[in-house]
């Protein structure tokens, strides 16, 4: 099931620069937030099939983190970027296992789950997370 979203895509997405997530009839919304004296902006991107992707920039434009949920995964190969590998990696050994995968390493946390018509997720790389970021306020449809 996660397998068969890895198109072959080259942008960087999570701990790089913004995904390219195709055509949105909805603008993107961005919104400045702030923990402590550490500012971010939150985008949040309605894409064509319904399904909403948010993503968590520093202020140099980095992807610290990104939730998604809705009616259809987006292209996690897009969203994860270099991460999306991992995720493979442990969705094929929870073959036969509930519909949610977990990745915890240093580098990266994914959790992804759902079913046909609800999924969502999460992931971020801890090391980039803005000092006092808490990574429960990474929203997976709030």
């Amino acid at each position: 099931m996660l397998l068969a979203i890895c198109a072959n895509v080259s942008y960087a997405a999570l701990g790089g620069r913004p995904a390219e997530l195709g055509p949105r009839q909805v603008p993107d919304k961005t919104t400045r937030m702030s923990v402590g004296s550490v500012t971010y902006a939150r985008v949040e991107r309605k894409l064509d099939s319904g399904t909403v992707v948010r993503e968590f920039l520093d202020d140099a434009g980095t992807v610290f983190a990104v939730a998604w949920s809705g009616p259809f995964l987006p292209d996690l190969k897009e969203i994860l970027g270099k991460h999306f590998d991992a995720l493979a990696q442990e969705a094929t050994k929870a073959r036969g296992r509930p519909s949610r995968v977990v990745v915890k390493s240093n580098d990266v946390v994914i959790v992804s789950g759902g079913h046909m018509g609800a999924f969502s997720g999460k992931a971020w790389v801890p090391a980039k997370l803005p000092a006092g970021f808490d990574p429960a306020s990474i929203d997976e449809g709030k």
